[in-house]
This record gives C-alpha cells, structure tokens and sequence, in this order.
C-alpha cells in the first residue's frame, strides 16, 4: 500500500516474514519450521498486548498463501457470532485449494457458551479450516476449548539485552524509511523508548510515530513519554508524594489509560520497583482495590486509593 503522512507506522511497517519478526530465538525458531513444513494445527498464541500475536499470525497465514478471516472476539463475543460468521466461513471451500484459516483475535473475551461453540465447530471443520486463536489471560479460557490447540506463549525474557537491541535497529531501518532525520545522540533515546515499552512493540512503534511528527525525534515529547510511563508513578510513591501520585492517575485517566491498565502495569513491573518481601503484599492490595472496581462509583478516587495504600505499605529498591 502507497504510504501516507497519517498511516499507522504499526500497520506500513508491518513484517511480511517470520524471519522479520523480533522474537524470542525457540519461538522464532518454532514458526520458521511451520512455514518450512507448510502445515499449520489449531494453535493458541499467548501473550501480553502488543508482543507480536497477531502479526505472526497473519504473516504465518500469508506466507503459505491461506485464505484467512480475522475476527475480533472483543466485539464479537456471542454464541450468534460463532455460530454464524465462523461457521458459514469454515464450513465453505478455501479459493485458493487449501484449508483456511480462522484468526479469531482476543479469544478470552469470548463468552463460556460461545467457547463451547467454537470447540465443537474446530472438531466438525478440521479438514477444512484450522483456528489460530490469540489471548492475554489463557485462564479465561475452558478446559476443553484449549485441550484443541496447541499453545505458544510469547515470553519475553526480562534480563535480554539482544532482543530491545534487535527492535532499536529495526527502528532505525524505520526511521530511515520515513526519512526522518536521526542523529547519533537520538539512539540512546530509542533505546530509551524500546526499553521503557518492552517487550509491547505496538506501543514503541506507536510511540516513536508520535514523536517524530515534525521529521525529527521531537526530544520533548520523548521526555513527556516517559512521565507518562509506570516508573514515573512508581517514583512518585517512592517519594510518597500523594499530590504528583494523584496528579499522575488523573491526568492518565482523562487521557484514556483504563483503571486496568494501571494495576496490570503495577502488576508486571513490580519486580523492578519493590523489594521482594512487599510483592505479595502488593498483589493482594491490587487485588482487592481491582474487586472493588466492580463496584464502585469513581475509578479515579479507587485508583488513587490503590495508591496511597501502596506508597503507604511497601518498601521499595533503592
């Protein structure tokens, strides 16, 4: 597709190869044989949001030449939408001679009777169409549904310096591509931005397309980034701040960033930011103010009470 000022970096700069795709080497490795081999099984990818799921999954589909309908289990969740859309598409012949293929994203969005649904239709279709089914909370999904797929888990290792290395490259090849203008003390700063997002590259890419809107890495809007980034709040409970604490949460809030969003954050960097005897005191109040979200009338004053709880119990590094 001709490339446009506004189209999305994540999408133009898309890998079209699985020897593109920055990836754990097993993992890496493990769908390079499937394309080699070209057979695919019904298979479940998982993962963190913006690990690489998706992509794999299409470029998988597009190498082998696979007729492929992609579908979004968070908007279509139901028993209907199973029943219907996915069957009257694995049920009919593939145009180009082989089986299709079903990438039914997000899958652990899908309700109980619709993963019974689905686990049937995988059975009645086998030869026929195969299901490439991608989640971020495996657990969600039933026994028998995930006793049909075969599972790939795209684990990041934390203490990897060749993997942010690889993707700080495949910025730059980017960043040349697009013709901004890059200079030699701009490479630390995207290896800044690879390790502050790692391992989600959609919100590195998306992030770096934000910042280099006037044709150069706008260094402001890096340093606003990284204000934004779950080190900043970690900082300022550390520093028991409760106004900037406070500040922070509303202004990421007004900004779109879910409830959610933060205690999973909190959650996954954790390690990073507390000693280790305050990480299990710190799930359990996760826990609980995550409970209460359900609940209650102003996710801003829950949030910021997860907080101060927190600045208030924990002992952090350093």
């Amino acid at each position: 597709m001709p490339a446009t000022k506004n189209y999305l970096w994540v999408e133009k700069h898309a890998p079209s190869k699985i020897s593109e795709c920055v990836l754990p080497t097993t993992l890496k490795n493990e769908f390079q044989t499937i394309v080699d081999n070209g057979e695919l099984s019904n298979m479940l990818f998982i993962g963190d949001a913006g690990v690489g799921k998706t992509t794999v999954a299409k470029v998988i589909c597009e190498q082998l030449n696979l007729d492929m309908m992609f579908m979004n289990a968070s908007c279509e969740r139901g028993i209907d939408d199973v029943r219907n859309k996915i069957q009257s598409f694995a049920s009919t012949t593939s145009l180009y001679g082989s089986y299709k293929v079903m990438l039914l994203d997000e899958a652990d969005n899908l309700t109980q009777d619709a993963q019974k649904s689905l686990r049937a239709l995988i059975e009645q279709y086998q030869n026929n169409c195969r299901f490439i089914l991608t989640c971020n909370y495996q657990y969600k999904l039933i026994d028998p549904l995930r006793s049909r797929l075969q599972e790939y888990v795209f684990n990041y290792p934390n203490d990897s310096k060749s993997i942010p290395n690889e993707f700080t490259k495949r910025l730059i090849s980017i960043l040349v591509e697009e013709k901004i203008k890059l200079k030699e003390d701009d490479i630390p700063v995207l290896k800044d931005l690879v390790n502050l997002y790692y391992p989600n590259w959609r919100k590195v890419l998306h992030q770096l397309q934000r910042c280099c809107a006037s044709g150069v890495i706008d260094q402001t809007i890096i340093s606003q980034v990284k204000e934004e980034h779950i080190s900043t709040l970690f900082a300022l409970m550390k520093a028991k701040n409760f106004t900037k604490v406070r500040e922070w949460i509303a202004e990421s809030m007004a900004a779109g960033v879910q409830s959610t969003e933060i205690v999973s954050s909190i959650y996954t960097q954790m390690k990073e930011y507390l000693i280790p005897k305050s990480l299990p005191h710190c799930v359990l109040t996760l826990a609980e103010y995550q409970h209460r979200a359900s609940v209650v009338a102003n996710q801003e004053i829950n949030t910021v009470a997860m907080c101060t709880e927190l600045m208030m119990s924990v002992e952090f590094k350093g």
